[in-house]
């Protein structure tokens, strides 16, 4: 918070200064305003318009207060990376290699699943409940014959609408 401020300040002693020693870059000899204008009558029309420099000086203040307080560690703006790390640790001295190696629960079994080259040959079907639960597709054997399935339309609150296709 003390960033903007500073840049605030800043702020307006660049807009105080503009104004007490170039005013007639953005206003009139009348005191209105000269609008933005290239090449046109320097009466009317200037290349800064008072909106303008009010824009950009702010941007521009801002970035210089930043990079004060980055140079000076004002305000919470610091460079300093360096952490405090301790040399010294604890060696173990009676470590079991038992206790590393990683532990199974008891309801995964050890032996490896069966690739799909081991599966008997014939028709499986999803079991979408088990699949949900583990997150893994599991499959439930039919048999080596074509199961006679029926399939049910169902509307979208789970009925069947009885039509049997």
């Amino acid at each position: 918070m003390s960033l903007l401020i500073y840049a605030g300040l800043l702020y307006l002693m660049g807009i105080s200064a503009i104004l007490i020693l170039k005013p007639e870059l953005m206003f009139a000899k009348d005191g209105s305003w000269k609008e933005f204008g290239l090449g046109r009558n320097k009466q009317k029309y200037t290349w800064m318009p008072f909106w303008l420099f009010a824009i950009l000086w702010s941007i521009i203040s801002y970035i210089i207060v930043l990079v004060i307080a980055s140079n000076t560690g004002l305000g919470g703006v610091s460079n300093n990376i360096d952490v405090p790390v301790q040399n010294n640790s604890i060696e173990p001295e009676n470590v079991s290699m038992k206790a590393m190696s990683p532990v199974l629960p008891d309801n995964m079994s050890r032996k490896k699943p069966s690739s799909p080259n081991e599966m008997k040959p014939g028709y499986y079907i999803l079991d979408a409940n088990e699949t949900v639960k583990r997150g893994v597709p599991k499959y439930i054997f039919l048999g080596p014959e074509a199961p006679n399935l029926v399939y049910h339309n169902m509307n979208d609150k789970g009925e069947s609408n009885g039509d049997n296709e």
